[in-house]
């Protein structure tokens, strides 16, 4: 009897026992199905976060690794743009406003050069214009012969003297007539579609071994086009003095009154807009420019990026219709010159226009000036914007340049007794001019370039993916041959041996 007894308590133990595994089993089948869940969720997150990173901003700007000399760029081109835009003898705009001002009689000559030199001078709304909506080319020719020349004196670059008149040539710009230094000429800028006035921006030399993409060749001599400074210094820079007879100062004209030059440093295949930047050149002064290049390019793996990931343009990827070399400020002016022409029906007189284009006159002198602005508001809209598609149907999409160089410029400047210099050395000067010295360098031989490079390459993101699945999954290239072997080899290695995919039913 207690054998039976004995028996039936072994047999609940037993029972008892089993029960209790096969809980344990479940409950750790449970715990390793939460942990696998737990790990894989945080791996898809942490994948999803590197593939975002990777596709939201695949390119990332580094420093070189080593500084880049300055022979490799070019000299940046300097314009220089006079303050007072006519000749007092040729006309005085100061004489013509107070006589209108005062409710004087005036020729019919003179209201017509006073209406032309409304756009370049300040607009009195006091004043009763005619308010042409356009003007024609003798508004051009009216620039072009009262303006002040600019009497350069004692130029020099790399130490050497050089013909003034050669290294300088006349510019249509946004504030005038205006006169720049290593500047391409404009066979080299524009479309032969667009309209040129006489012989205005037309270098002495053209654009050789030189490209904006990838600079100077290997073969490239000192004499290359654009000119380019081989060291650093005062001494090997540009010098030069500017004569200011006081018959070209006319204090009427500009809002400021201010009297002198501005001046902007800028590459050579871009077009100047001095009103937007520049630094000034006061009268009786001396400024020296120290220029520190800005640089930045693009490696060969960025390229397969699309623009708008990459954030820039090559230059062959990006096509304007009036100019040959892409850049961001060419693609600018571009766009506000096809804007206005839209809105205005006409283009303001520095800008690019084909044959039968009109020119803008002061009747149009608001339209112009709405135009601008809103095309400014409107990009500042779209950049400050979240919706993805209003940036995808930007007007004018200007991207920068992959490959660019900019000139930061340090300005210092003193008062230069001129006078008593020159008749220190028995050279006796009239009193009726000023004088003016402008120097501008390279602050150092070399400087520090940036380079935009891809974020994850394609080696990179692979690393990254596979790392998180073997940290969170203990995933790896063998874990995918023995899943890809039991899928494919084994079940048709079993269906032969035993006829069923499963292998033996024993």
């Amino acid at each position: 009897m207690f054998e039976h007894i004995f028996a039936n308590i072994a047999i609940l133990q037993a029972f008892t026992v089993f029960v209790t595994l096969e809980k344990n089993e479940q409950y750790l089948k449970v715990w390793w199905i939460t942990v696998f869940l737990i790990c894989l969720t945080a791996c898809i997150f942490s994948i999803y976060g590197v593939y975002k990173k990777w596709d939201g901003s695949p390119v990332i700007v580094n420093f070189a690794n080593q500084g880049t000399p300055i022979y490799r760029i070019p000299f940046p081109a300097v314009t220089i743009c006079p303050e007072s835009k006519s000749v007092q003898n040729l006309f005085s705009y100061t004489k013509i406003m107070q006589k209108k001002l005062r409710h004087r009689n005036t020729t019919q000559d003179e209201d017509l050069k006073f209406e032309y030199m409304a756009l370049v001078c300040k607009y009195h709304e006091k004043i009763n214009y005619t308010n042409p909506k356009t003007f024609p080319d003798e508004f051009l020719d009216l620039l072009n012969t009262i303006k002040p020349n600019l009497i350069k004196w004692n130029c020099m670059y790399l130490g050497e003297k050089y013909d003034c008149n050669q290294m300088f040539v006349k510019i249509l710009t946004d504030e005038g007539i205006c006169y720049t230094f290593n500047m391409l000429d404009r066979t080299d800028i524009y479309r032969d579609k667009v309209l040129q006035y006489k012989d205005y921006q037309r270098s002495l030399y053209k654009m050789s071994e030189w490209s904006v993409e990838h600079g100077y060749t290997q073969n490239a001599q000192f004499l290359a086009y654009p000119r380019r400074a081989l060291l650093a210094g005062a001494s090997n820079g540009l010098t030069l003095n500017i004569l200011t007879p006081k018959d070209y100062l006319d204090y009427a004209c500009r809002k400021n009154s201010l009297q002198g030059y501005k001046v902007i440093l800028h590459s050579p295949m871009r077009i100047p807009r001095p009103s937007q930047q520049y630094f000034r050149v006061p009268l009786d002064q001396s400024v020296v420019g120290a220029v520190q290049p800005v640089m930045i390019s693009t490696s060969d793996r960025v390229q397969m990026y699309h623009p708008k990931r990459r954030g820039c343009y090559f230059p062959s990827e990006r096509h304007l219709k009036f100019f040959k070399i892409y850049t961001s400020l060419n693609c600018k002016l571009e766009c506000l010159t096809n804007y206005t022409l839209s809105r205005c029906q006409c283009v303001n007189f520095f800008m690019p226009r084909e044959n039968g284009t009109k020119m803008c006159g002061t009747g149009k002198i608001t339209c112009m000036r709405e135009a601008e602005r809103f095309l400014q508001a409107k990009d500042l809209y779209l950049k400050l914007s979240d919706n993805k598609s209003l940036k995808k149907n930007s007007q004018c999409d200007c991207l920068p340049i992959c490959t660019d160089t900019t000139y930061e410029v340090e300005t210092s400047q003193s008062d230069w007794n001129w006078k008593m210099t020159y008749s220190a050395h028995g050279t006796p000067w009239p009193n009726d001019t000023h004088l003016s010295s402008l120097t501008i360098f390279f602050k150092s031989d070399t400087f520090i370039t940036s380079e935009r490079n891809e974020l994850y390459g394609p080696i990179d993101f692979l690393a990254n993916f596979g790392g998180l699945l073997g940290l969170f999954t203990g995933f790896s290239v063998l874990s995918l041959m023995e899943i890809l072997y039991f899928l494919s080899v084994r079940l048709i290695c079993n269906n032969r041996l035993y006829g069923f995919w499963a292998g033996s039913e024993i």
